[in-house]
């Protein structure tokens, strides 16, 4: 019904459609070229790496929604509930576990890593008796007794844990505080709304683009699985190798403990390793002799080793269908260009190149033969 009040919309506008005579008459929109995404993504990339460390959170949590996605998947399924119901539960059920894996590390060696803080000094100077005897070792022709040392590495210490020292630790406390618990909040999100995020990402790219992207994540997202599931056969290989180490052939208090926090310390990039030698030092100046805590030292270098340059580039490689040179080469690159972020993704980074080269090379190219 049409009046001299009554507006229609004119044609192309939302509620009326365009007819096929005036289709044609209409502005197109220019194809977007391959030099437009390469200077976008370029964009990205220095953008990327000025908050390489702020992503971390991110990052955990989309690897964390991306193995969790199988499972929301089976439970969604199983119980035919919407996507959320079946998130929520399994969101649920990670909490729990992270504490009680919490409660069961400070029932167990909550009072010993107590006991370590408050008597390191007396720890100290038990092992550098062990060590050198109460003589203690002559350098350049001066002779340090334990209790010399002890007392020059407690002045060393006073002066530097200083004002500012303190406020750095402080500092970066606060900052893993902030990124554990944006970790937490991310994972619900990410787990109950992981697709509906990669449509939107895929929907950002231009429209006679998104197909080619479609065709490849079939072939992209198994290859990525098989690298996660690679880093899990290294967390277990370390964990049962440090198990029987620890356990069978030193006898240490907690084996199981400090073997599981060695494994899982091996999915955290540089400050894994790190925190993992701290532990194994506490625990090696606790030892009845000097000889049993070298051993347990050269034990743990020699862990460290393996995983490192046999372990870890053999099983990702293996997984990933990667040569373990261009782990090892991926591992380096990337932790000289992003660090600890840049460790995190080069091997996913190396398997998106390869896996993506590989369709295209395999297209045909146009004009030629097949």
């Amino acid at each position: 019904m049409e009046g001299k009040d009554v507006h229609t919309p004119p044609e192309g506008f939302p509620g009326r459609p365009v007819s096929e005579r005036r289709r044609d008459s209409l502005p197109r929109r220019s194809r977007v070229s391959g030099w437009a995404l390469a200077a976008v993504l370029a964009v990205i990339a220095i953008v990327l790496y000025a908050v390489r460390y702020a992503l971390l959170p991110f990052v955990f949590a989309a690897a964390v929604a991306f193995v969790m996605d199988p499972v929301i998947r089976a439970v969604q399924q199983r119980l035919g509930s919407p996507r959320w119901v079946a998130g929520v539960l399994l969101y649920i059920a990670i909490l729990a576990s992270l504490g009680s894996l919490g409660y069961w590390i400070a029932r167990t060696a909550g009072a010993d890593l107590v006991y370590v803080i408050a008597n390191a000094p007396e720890i100290l100077r038990h092992f550098l008796t062990e060590m050198a005897g109460q003589q203690g070792i002559t350098i350049f022709g001066h002779a340090y007794t334990p209790d010399q040392i002890v007392r020059y590495l407690r002045v060393a210490a006073h002066r530097l844990v200083n004002a500012t020292t303190f406020a750095q630790i402080a500092g970066t406390a606060a900052s893993a505080l902030f990124g554990g618990f944006l970790l937490l909040v991310l994972m619900p999100y990410l787990m109950i709304s992981g697709p509906r995020l990669a449509a939107g990402t895929i929907w950002l790219l231009p429209p006679e683009r998104r197909h080619s992207v479609e065709v490849l994540l079939p072939k992209l997202v198994p290859a990525l699985r098989r690298y996660l599931v690679g880093i899990f056969l290294v967390v277990v290989y370390t964990a049962s190798i440090g198990w029987v180490g620890f356990g069978a052939i030193f006898h240490l208090p907690h084996a199981a403990l400090l073997a599981l926090a060695f494994g899982v310390l091996e999915l955290v990039p540089v400050i894994g390793p790190l925190v993992s030698a701290s532990v194994i030092g506490l625990v090696a100046v606790q030892q009845t002799s000097f000889w049993s805590a070298a051993s347990l030292m050269v034990f743990a270098i020699a862990l460290r080793l393996s995983i490192d340059n046999l372990a870890g580039p053999l099983l990702l490689g293996q997984a990933a269908r990667i040569h373990p040179v261009v782990v090892i080469g991926s591992f380096v690159c990337g932790a000289m260009l992003f660090g600890i972020v840049g460790l995190l993704l080069a091997v996913p980074t190396a398997v998106i190149i390869k896996t993506a080269l590989e369709h295209y090379y395999a297209e045909p190219i146009r004009g030629g033969r097949e």
